[in-house]
Parts: structure tokens; sequence; C-alpha cells
């Protein structure tokens, strides 16, 4: 029994990449034949639906909600030194808009030619992002929007409204620790479902497995194999080329609901690449899916001309004229914990914001 029980061990190891990248052939052979499957009707309903502009006029929470957010922006656009012209600031009804278009496009064009990133603009947007967070909340009612902290780490969120409510919970990058997951698991909703992925088989699978669904690949700007830090129960950390599965395909054909309620991204370097899905306008956005809290971890890049840091830039200030997340919280541990909120969806702001604002309306 013991020889077996060895030979058996010896298998999986020798072999654990071929059985990860059976894995993989079989899960991705599985999404074919649900896409083929899919309903065109429900697809078309829900891009329609993420298209239509919410009434957050409805109750009078959600109308104070909406214009905290709006003064909120205008305060992170201040301090983030944005004063480029946008469409999202204009009325398309306006005589001039025709020519306030061209004179955004040209703005753009213009920025684009002399907006080079020379390392100084990333480290003090890196290191004041927080403080910028603390003082646009603190200075508009958004200050309402308190977020509970997971204890012992530096994760955020709000528990939906009413408390029974089914959620889904999405992480990537489990690290062989799911204290995250089980504290959760005793808040919400039993109906609520978890979903995570990591490359790291053998030891996420074992643990995982009792909480929710385990998808055993990294998730990446595209499916392929590709370079990525591997974290291990002992702490040790190793770079490898292991299986990405696309972060389009992940949420569209695997884990397949239109609604996210918590999505913590702590997958070592395809945070960059997250960023662009989620954002107005991503395959998210296209694809009628909507997230409703984000945590994400941004590791530190160290080299000086590393790509990430512009890319980390431009989309902190893109997320802010985008009107659909609101930056509540950043923690600086080395690597960034950022912590964003959709404001823009209708569904979001009934689950978990529009309660936080009721204390005032019984005031008025």
């Amino acid at each position: 029994m013991w020889n077996t029980s060895l030979t058996i061990s010896v298998f999986l190891r020798r072999y654990r990449t071929s059985i990860s990248l059976c894995s993989l052939v079989i899960v991705l052979f599985l999404v074919n034949i649900s896409i083929h499957s899919k309903n065109q009707g429900d697809l078309l309903t829900a891009q329609n639906k993420n298209n239509a502009e919410p009434d957050f006029s409805i109750t009078e929470e959600l109308r104070m909600l909406r214009l905290a957010f709006l003064k909120w922006r205008t305060c992170m656009r201040e301090v983030l030194d944005d004063h480029q012209l946008s469409l999202d600031d204009m009325d398309p009804e306006d005589p001039q808009f025709s020519y306030l278009k061209w004179l955004v496009s040209q703005a753009e064009k213009k920025h684009k030619e002399v907006d080079e990133d020379t390392g100084e603009n990333f480290d003090h947007l890196w290191h004041k992002l927080g403080s910028y967070a603390d003082k646009c909340r603190s200075k508009t009612d958004l200050w309402h929007m308190e977020p509970e902290t997971v204890v012992g780490t530096a994760l955020k969120f709000f528990m939906p409204s009413p408390s029974d409510t089914s959620a889904t919970f999405v992480r990537v990058g489990i690290g062989a620790n799911v204290s995250i997951e089980r504290y959760f698991k005793k808040r919400l909703s039993p109906d609520s479902e978890f979903y995570g992925a990591d490359p790291v088989f053998m030891e996420n699978s074992q643990i995982y497995s009792p909480i929710g669904i385990f998808f055993p690949f990294a998730v990446g700007n595209e499916t392929g194999l590709k370079q990525a830090t591997l974290k291990y129960s002992t702490e040790r950390v190793s770079s490898k080329f292991v299986n990405h599965i696309g972060i389009d395909i992940f949420f569209k054909n695997l884990i397949r609901k239109d609604i996210i309620d918590y999505l913590i991204f702590e997958g070592d370097g395809g945070e960059y690449d997250m960023m662009a899905h989620l954002a107005k306008d991503g395959t998210l956005d296209k694809a009628g899916i909507t997230v409703c809290q984000i945590n994400i971890e941004y590791h530190l890049p160290k080299e000086m001309k590393d790509p990430r840091k512009e890319i980390f830039r431009k989309h902190i200030v893109q997320f802010v004229r985008d009107r659909k997340y609101t930056l509540l919280s950043v923690t600086n541990m080395g690597n960034l914990r950022v912590f964003w909120v959709n404001t823009s969806s209708l569904e979001c702001a009934r689950r978990y914001l529009e309660r936080l604002f009721s204390n005032d309306v019984d005031l008025v």
C-alpha cells in the first residue's frame, strides 16, 4: 500500500505539468461546447441592459449617492491634475457638441504626443494615491461609504442588503490560503457561489474544492503558456511557465455570471492586464458583465522603464474619467492594494450602497 502511494506521488510530481495542461484542454473543450449552445437572445438582452443609462433618481438615497460620486470624481480629477477635455463632461444635445468633440480629439492627440512617463509621475502616484482617495472621500458625502475589512488583511468589502442576497465571489491567485473564502463563507448567504483560479494545482485544488469551484490555471490577458510567479503554502515563491486562460474567456465562458459581487485579483503581473478588461467599454462591459466590488493587488514594477508603470498611471486616470468605479481605499504594503466600488451600476448600488445614505434621508 505504501509503495502504491509512493508510486502515485512520484507520477503526479513528474507529470504535473501534463496533467495541468490536460485539465486546461478539457475545460476549454467544455467551454467550446457551451459557447455554441449559448442563447444569442440572452447575450443581446445583457448588452442592451448594460448600455441602458440607470436611473439613480428612483430613491432619495440613490440620488444622494450619485451626487456624492460626481463630486468625488471632480475632486479626484483635480488632485490627479487631469484637466484633459472629456466628452463625459459635455451634453450631446449642445449645439456646439460636434465642435467640442473635435476639440477633444485634438487634445487627446496632443496629449499622446507629449505624454511620456519618466518614472517620476508613476512614483508620485504610487505613493500618493491613497491620500488622494481619502481626501476626496472625506470632503464629499462618500464618507458614508465606510467599508469593512477582513480581519488580518487589507481586504475591503461591503455586505449585501438584504443580507440573504446570494453573491458571486471570484478570486484569482489563491496562494494556498483560503482564509478569505472561509471568512466570506460564514457571512454571505448559503446560496452564494465561490470560484477560484491558481496554476498551483495540487495544493490549491485540495483546499478550494470544499469551498467552491477551482480552476487550475493562471488568468491573464490571453490564453497560452506564459511565465508566472507561483506561491506555495510554505511561502515559497518561484517563477515558471504555466498555462494561462484569457480574462475574457474566464469570465464569459467559465464563470458565466452577469453580476460578479466580489472580485479579488492577486495574480502576480496579470493585474495590469485586468484593468483594461474592467474599464468602460472593456471586454466585460461589452459582454454585459458587471463587477460590483474589486480588490486588486498591484505588484510594484522594479525596472525603471517597465511599461506597466505607464499602464497603471493611465488606467487610474481613465477609471476616474469613465464614471464607472469609485476608489475607496488604497493600502501601500510595498505592493499596492486597491479597493474599487462600482457606483455606475444600479444593481450594485441597490445591493451594497443605497442603505448607507438612509440616515441622511431621515434627517431631511
